[in-house]
């Protein structure tokens, strides 16, 4: 765990209301659900309320975006040997048992399956698990976290999750505002970013033109505060000289939408073919694609769908980025 509420940095009158709640969660033993855009801090939160309540134990962490749905289970839960093919022969404890007396932090838990949140329920009610493959329970101690760039109410209403999961998760629920609802915020950060980088580096630290911070501040950060790091990165990189332009950030900071473009896209829905809603939905990712640089929490932010249904539609549609 590298985080605490120290390295949440900004001045931001929102943001400061937001750590002062999740400084006071903290201190209770209730479950904590996080819900942000990507991008926006939750893992930075989640492990400072660790770090906060129970520094001495473990901070296991699961994206459960990330990984294919028939490893989440082993990964959560563990298996015991011969279990099934492929499984270590001694068995593996999953991140559960693995954040006894400390900390169990689910990201991205609206993907979770289904079928697997009524095991997760039932394990958060009983504090007890069982490997896959095996016989008995294993008392567990821990402290749940999870967290969310979707709707999960709305979720619970078109029965994509569970209602008595969604109501056991959100006891204690923190909002985490975008970057861009802290505008203060963008010019500190944008600074901190490249200082951090430099020094990390050993590089003599180079200053933002003023045209150049500008920008900066006008652009939305879809992708938010990984965003503007990644981007502030990339400038640094770029730079020719010890002062940092406006030339020197990525393209999609510098992007703008120009009235032949407006015109052209006019003309595009012109074309029948062109709405069928299968070509619409495939255009507007190709724009968010190329909006984003191909960079998908922020594609995803800007098409309002999560990471994983866009690799979905990317692939369905055979998009290449």
């Amino acid at each position: 765990v590298r985080y605490r509420f120290e390295d949440i940095i900004g001045k931001d009158t929102g943001l400061k209301k937001v750590v002062d709640l999740a400084r006071r969660f903290a201190h209770s033993p209730e479950n904590v659900l996080l819900i942000g855009e990507s991008g926006s801090g939750k893992e930075l939160f989640a492990q400072a309320i660790h770090t906060e309540s129970r520094p001495q134990g473990p901070f296991m962490a699961v994206n459960c975006a990330a990984l294919p749905r028939e490893l989440i289970e082993s990964e959560l839960f563990g298996y015991e040997g011969g279990s099934f093919t492929g499984a270590e022969r001694s068995g593996r404890p999953g991140k559960i048992e693995l954040a006894h007396g400390g900390t169990l932090f689910l990201d991205e838990i609206g993907d979770m399956p289904l079928e697997l949140q009524a095991v997760l329920l039932r394990t958060i009610e009983d504090k007890q698990v069982m490997r896959i493959g095996g016989r008995r329970y294993n008392k567990v101690d821990f402290r749940l976290i999870a967290a969310t760039n979707r709707n999960l109410y709305n979720m619970v209403k078109e029965n994509q999750f569970r209602e008595d999961l969604y109501f056991r998760l959100s006891v204690l629920t923190i909002n985490i505002p975008p970057l861009r609802a802290r505008k203060e915020d963008i010019e500190i950060l944008s600074k901190y970013f490249i200082e951090t980088y430099c020094q990390k580096q050993g590089w003599e630290v180079p200053t933002l033109s003023s045209a150049a911070q500008a920008r900066i501040n006008e652009y939305e950060w879809p992708g938010n505060v990984r965003q503007l790091q990644n981007a502030m990165i990339y400038a640094v990189n770029t730079a020719l000289n010890d002062t940092i332009t406006a030339d020197d950030l990525p393209s999609y900071v510098n992007l703008e939408i120009v009235p032949s473009k407006v015109d052209g896209m006019m003309d595009y829905f012109d074309d029948d073919k062109a709405l069928s809603l299968q070509n619409i939905e495939k255009n507007a990712i190709k724009a968010a694609m190329l909006r984003a640089e191909n960079y998908i929490p922020a594609a995803a932010e800007i098409l309002g769908i999560s990471k994983s249904t866009l690799y979905r539609k990317l692939k369905e549609y055979e998009i290449q980025y």
